[in-house]
């Protein structure tokens, strides 16, 4: 089997965040506290369209939050926000123009696979707007630092639909506390 993998286009926005936010010296600081599977990653450019290894990912995320989070329970969750805005504007605008929440919401699956490689599987289980739930399926290894992003990330992305996105959206099951997928779930209402 086949280990998990990023795509550059999973780095790259946080990346981007990051250095506006902190400036480049601070990012360069943090990244040298990184795990080596990290660092090495870093050692060439980062590109849109490569794979790395998700440990490196992982520990990415790790590094940010150890470096940038302090006092910020929801760092993440708040990285996943700025990047899904930045993404659904950019890379995912004509999801703009075209989709409706439900639409993007059942087209998860898609979305998940242009990010990760061999990090199982994301599908919507039900996208009513009083019953929404995404899962994935077949990544225990996900770290809880990626979960909060992806929360993050999907709520800012309902958000630049038009959606108001309700503020007990969570992940409600978890592999990093002993369940068998990762599961998120909300309700919402157009605005």
């Amino acid at each position: 089997m086949s280990s998990p993998r990023a795509s550059g286009r999973a780095f790259l926005g946080l990346i981007r965040h990051v250095k506006e936010r902190y400036g480049a010296p601070e990012f360069g600081a943090c990244l040298d506290t990184m795990p080596e599977v990290t660092r090495a990653a870093f050692q060439r450019r980062i590109l849109h369209a490569h794979w790395y290894p998700y440990e490196a990912y992982a520990g990415f995320l790790t590094g940010l939050e150890r470096r940038f989070g302090e006092g910020q329970p929801d760092f993440c969750r708040q990285l996943g926000r700025q990047s899904g805005q930045r993404d659904i504007s950019t890379v995912f605008r004509v999801y703009l123009a075209l989709a409706s929440t439900e639409r993007l919401i059942r087209g998860c699956t898609k979305v998940w696979a242009s990010y990760y490689e061999h990090a199982g599987t994301m599908e919507a289980t039900s996208w009513a707007p009083d019953d929404t739930c995404l899962r994935i399926s077949g990544f225990p290894a996900m770290s809880p630092q990626h979960c909060q992003l992806m929360a993050g990330w999907m709520i800012s992305t309902m958000d630049a639909l038009g959606v108001e996105v309700s503020a007990d959206a969570s992940e409600t099951k978890c592999c990093s506390r002993g369940d068998e997928v990762h599961e998120f779930r909300c309700t919402w209402r157009k605005r």
